[in-house]
């Protein structure tokens, strides 16, 4: 096969159905418009999804598209690739909110990023960024977007290149596997979604944009229903495997 985006990776065989002449066809047709200037994440990241066993996601995570800035998306939605440590300072306030509000799905509490950062190895152990997201995929967490490139430094700029393929593959998942819990964050996930009939699903604002305010009830953070208080028995989100409302370092020791 000599796609850009598939020559590399190891496609599970739960995507062969899903990988007809008619989506190869696709992706060749985004290949040739795609590389007509530089994008983001590199060609080997951009699909990794397909590498997953779709047979064993319980939770799909829709975000919107990758990190604009050079060397930053890794193919997962809202991972950050250049971060080695929770102490090292990043931009991305998407992760910084995802963080926050799994912090309060095991206290109840609402915190600022700086001073959950000073509980992340010791009172709220939580695996090291390059470690999450893998441990999240593992227990069947897909993490994708609506668009799976960008121009760099212009966020939204494939959008329109990749909806006809963002369409097939979100009907396709949800007609597949049935069972899985869906978390659309944002506008770009409730609306590439619109027409699916999923069976279950949570529903918010974007994680890039939290804040408290009256009538907001979907905000990501402040909103009534914390989409990982909700599978906290189901997927152990901390890597540590704490319970609600722990956040003893024991488990650390």
């Amino acid at each position: 096969m000599n796609s850009l985006f598939l020559k590399n990776i190891s496609v599970h065989p739960d995507w062969n159905v899903f990988l007809s002449e008619k989506i190869i066809d696709l992706i060749f047709q985004i290949e040739f418009e795609i590389t007509k200037n530089e994008f983001t994440p590199s060609s080997e990241k951009v699909l990794r999804f397909l590498e997953m066993p779709l047979s064993s996601v319980k939770v799909a995570i829709v975000g919107q598209d990758p990190y604009p800035q050079i060397g930053v998306a890794t193919g997962r939605a809202f991972e950050v690739g250049t971060l080695k440590s929770w102490s090292e300072p990043f931009r991305n306030v998407s992760l910084k909110n995802i963080l926050r509000t799994l912090y309060k799905a095991y206290t109840g509490e609402i915190i600022n990023y700086n001073k959950l950062k000073e509980k992340l190895d010791n009172e709220f152990p939580l695996l090291a960024p390059y470690k999450l997201f893998k441990h999240w995929e593992k227990q069947g967490v897909l993490l994708i977007n609506t668009s799976y490139t960008c121009e760099p430094g212009i966020p939204g700029s494939h959008k329109k290149i990749w909806a006809m393929f963002s369409e097939e593959l979100l009907n396709y998942i949800n007609n597949t596997n049935v069972s899985i819990n869906w978390f659309l964050w944002g506008n770009h996930a409730i609306e590439a979604t619109r027409n699916l009939n999923i069976n279950n699903k949570t529903v918010s604002q974007h994680p890039m944009m939290c804040y408290k305010k009256e009538g907001r009830d979907s905000d990501f953070l402040y909103g009534k229903t914390n989409c990982f208080k909700q599978l906290i028995n189901d997927i152990d989100w901390t890597g540590y495997n704490l319970t609600n409302k722990q956040t003893s370092a024991t488990t650390l020791f």
